[in-house]
């Protein structure tokens, strides 16, 4: 690590519910979800240079653009130019978050990028200032620049900041196919849905709440990849997992647990890729 270098944690981000409602008159879809940030995750690291570079690592960077068609890159173009500055940065990105999983890797990504440029170049925007940039790049981009627990309305862009109480033992698991985002709300679409309700929000029994919400679009990702459906029948079956459910548009799903050991038990007993975390607001840098 150079002496200039800033690092920033790109958290992976779990749906512990998701609702989503018909599509407005622009396409887009209106949302309300609790969002929580795992212990886990990507790393943006940013140091000095004449010009933009980024470079990658990690498996899941394989499936990646580079250059300036990468999210990180779109990020880092967006900051320059909305703070007028001809600076640059070179950029690399360490990936563990699977590519279109349903975890926000992409958007963690972005928002981490954004904190870290915000440090490196002492612009000493505040966070709301950021979002409002960021929801340009994606509706989870917002969310992500905070990391932690909170209520995300609208399509991004309204967000509440919520207590949930001591951080979730939970497993993330990957059953191993690509799910995109766009063909999931199409297969949503077409099912007519309704136009979002407001319905009874968390008011303290987080548990009994939970387990009467849902991931409105777990159906139509299991329509189009039924290993989703096998996966949630796994985690269903593990000792001591309490709620089971997809996060985002899939096709990664989670469990929660009771305690770390049992979440772990989970995680070593997946056949694919697997991840002991604990979910709620993750340490970030100062």
């Amino acid at each position: 690590m150079s002496p200039g270098e800033v690092r920033e944690f790109a958290p992976a981000k779990v749906n512990l519910t998701l609702r989503v409602g018909r599509a407005r008159a622009d396409g887009y879809h209106p949302l309300d979800s609790l969002v929580v940030f795992a212990d886990w995750g990507d790393e943006v690291r940013v140091d000095d240079s004449p010009a933009f570079l980024l470079t990658m690592s990690g498996e899941p960077s394989r499936r990646l653009a580079g250059g300036h068609d990468n999210l990180v890159m779109k990020a880092a173009v967006a900051l320059q130019r909305a703070a007028g500055l001809d600076r640059a940065a070179r950029i690399h990105l360490h990936k563990a978050i699977p590519v279109e999983a349903g975890l926000g890797g992409g958007s963690a990504d972005a928002a981490a990028t954004l904190r870290a440029l915000n440090r490196f170049w002492k612009l000493d925007w505040p966070l709301d200032r950021l979002a409002e940039l960021g929801l340009g790049l994606g509706a989870d981009v917002p969310a992500c620049l905070y990391s932690r627990p909170l209520r995300m309305r609208g399509i991004g862009e309204w967000i509440e900041m919520v207590e949930i109480g001591p951080g979730l033992p939970a497993v993330i698991v990957n059953p191993g196919v690509a799910v995109p985002t766009g063909p999931v709300f199409v297969a949503f679409d077409s099912r007519d849905p309704r136009p979002l309700a407001d319905g009874p929000w968390y008011q303290g029994d987080l548990a009994g709440w939970l387990t009467g919400e849902a991931n409105d679009l777990e159906a139509v990702a299991i329509g189009r990849e039924g290993v989703i459906g096998d996966t949630l029948e796994w985690l269903h079956a593990q000792p001591g997992a309490w709620l089971v459910r997809m996060t985002g548009s899939g096709a990664s799903c989670f469990a929660l647990f009771d305690t770390l050991d049992e979440a772990q038990g989970a995680a070593e007993a997946y056949p694919g890729f697997a991840q002991a975390v604990t979910l709620g607001a993750p340490e970030m840098p100062a």
